[in-house]
């Protein structure tokens, strides 16, 4: 999803530097200037990045007018780079209802539907926009992407097609053109596009990149390192170039540079799960076997089903003498993949070196019993039984000692400006709260003690576990009172701890609109759980 984050740039500066209509001063009420006022200042807190200021002076303008299509439009950007993706939809679709000739609308929705995975719905309006104005490359850019995203190449190749004819000079065309030809496993033509890609712009990175990655594929591994070394002196924070081009480096028994690689891969990105796997296995082959084991540490506490790192740290442990260890490893590489009967004998190996020749006997006797069967063509129990494969990558445990190739796609960058205010806490959790003291005192002076006592009525059915009972209570709430911001909030954190993200980011996004700006910490660790 990152490929897309560009593109908000670009449409951030074409918003901010809209110019509104001016309303006329003379015989209109006060209150007509003084939402040309909030609207100003609303717009300039968005182009300074304080989101959550500029949504409370939006909402004061909705409230005054409207009628009006720019504030809700607005407060969809906003609540895009709040991540607020399911409120940007529903901004826009209000702006669209009020004024259905803006392009920058359909733009906007449909980059809110990419980051919801609602590929179709984002197609439709990009073809919108389009239409409005089809001279925005990033428009037909973003279409083409999302018609990939649904396996729809042809559509793809067709938008291509337009893109190269508008814009020949620039060489993001001929990248899309190549991908779509890689989608169709024709990497013939596709090499073509991207040479082209090259020859127009032959800075351009990922066209380095993706020539980078089609040599390696045909082997051609010298080949590879020059554009993987281009693309590195164009940008040196490219941790998936550097795992990759270790791996050419690997192929020509370069060890030092792969090593090299390696080592600067993982201090841009210190979690990387195939730059720890790669340099673990290089280190041992290098004879580096607790520095190997350091890696393979670090990937099994992140995944601890990972059987084929599993299985290479059982190795390393028998090498350096925790046979122990190594058993235990060995059993539990074994117990996922019963057919496995290398492991049955690194086992075995293992248990005659702490003593244990009765277990060490089994499992040799065991090996020799499935190889005679395979021999002579018939079944046992083992070889009836199912491995318990987790992943794609561990279907053949045969490849423990295959270094693994990593996916380098375009990395996007993350957003350039965090938010800030009082939801600068990225870590604040998802708990109940109860109504302030404001509104405590709003309520009462309004005589409408009746929903304080519903309130607390319903926040006392969460605190006893009666979740569905505290939904329908806060849902009450909300139909006498629309603006009672806490019921949206504690109604959307009960709906996440139902795991029905769908109906509890709409609530936390409306509980942000309302002011509590909390809620959009929680939607930003949310908001890409998949519906049921």
């Amino acid at each position: 999803m990152d490929r897309f984050r560009r593109f908000i740039a670009s449409i951030a500066f074409r918003i901010i530097a809209l110019a509104l209509p001016l309303w006329g001063l003379g015989g209109f009420a006060r209150a007509q200037i003084n939402t040309d006022r909030m609207m100003n200042i609303a717009r300039n807190a968005l182009a300074y990045d304080d989101y959550v200021l500029s949504i409370s002076y939006f909402n004061l303008v909705i409230n005054y007018r409207p009628h009006l299509y720019e504030p809700y439009f607005y407060r969809g950007v906003a609540k895009f780079y709040l991540d607020d993706y399911s409120g940007t939809v529903l901004d826009c679709t209000e702006a669209i209802r009020r004024n259905p000739y803006f392009p920058n609308t359909y733009e906007l929705r449909g980059l809110a539907y990419i980051n919801l995975e609602r590929f179709p719905e984002a197609i439709s309006d990009y073809r919108t926009a389009t239409e409005m104005s089809p001279d925005l490359r990033s428009l037909w850019h973003n279409l083409a992407l999302c018609y990939l995203e649904t396996d729809s190449l042809d559509q793809a190749d067709s938008i291509t097609d337009i893109i190269i004819k508008k814009w020949a000079k620039q060489a993001d065309g001929y990248g899309l053109k190549a991908q779509v030809y890689l989608e169709k496993k024709d990497t013939t033509a596709a090499e073509v596009c991207i040479d082209k890609a090259i020859e127009v712009d032959k800075f351009n990175i990922p066209a380095h990149t993706a020539k980078a990655n089609i040599l390696m594929s045909h082997e051609q591994y010298s080949e590879a390192i020059q554009h993987f070394d281009e693309s590195l002196r164009l940008n040196p924070k490219q941790a998936g170039c550097l795992i990759n081009r270790a791996l050419c480096h690997y192929h020509l028994n370069h060890y030092r540079d792969a090593m090299a690689d390696y080592d600067q891969a993982l201090e841009l990105e210190p979690k990387n799960f195939v730059g720890h796997y790669n340099r673990g296995l290089l280190r041992a082959n290098v004879g580096e076997d607790n520095l190997a084991i350091e890696d393979f540490n670090f990937i099994l506490s992140i995944d601890p089903d990972d059987m084929m790192a599993t299985f290479n740290r059982a190795t390393l442990l028998e090498n350096i003498g925790d046979y122990r260890g190594a058993i235990r490893d060995y059993t539990t590489v074994i117990n996922e993949f019963p057919k496995f009967l290398y492991g049955y004998e690194r086992r075995a190996a293992a248990r005659r070196m702490i003593g244990d020749n009765a277990g060490a006997n089994r499992d040799e006797e065991h090996v020799l019993k499935e190889q005679i069967a395979h021999r002579y063509g018939y079944t046992t129990a083992t070889s009836r039984q199912k491995n318990k494969t987790r992943k794609k990558s561990q279907i053949n445990l045969d490849d423990y000692q295959k270094l693994v190739e990593e996916d380098t796609q375009e990395q996007e960058p993350e957003y350039e400006s965090e938010y800030r205010g009082r939801v600068q806490n990225h870590e604040q959790e998802a708990k109940l709260m109860l109504p302030t003291e404001d509104t405590y005192k709003l309520y009462k002076s309004a005589g409408r003690r009746n929903l304080i006592d519903a309130f607390e009525q319903a926040f006392q059915e969460a605190q006893s576990g009666n979740i569905n009972e505290a939904i329908e209570g806060f849902t009450q709430i909300i139909q006498q009172n629309e603006q009672f911001a806490e019921a949206y909030f504690n109604r959307g954190v009960l709906y996440l701890l139902l795991d029905d993200a769908p109906h509890a980011i709409p609530d936390l996004s409306k509980a942000g609109e309302l002011g509590i700006y909390q809620a959009y910490n929680i939607i930003k660790k949310n908001q890409n759980i998949k519906k049921k």
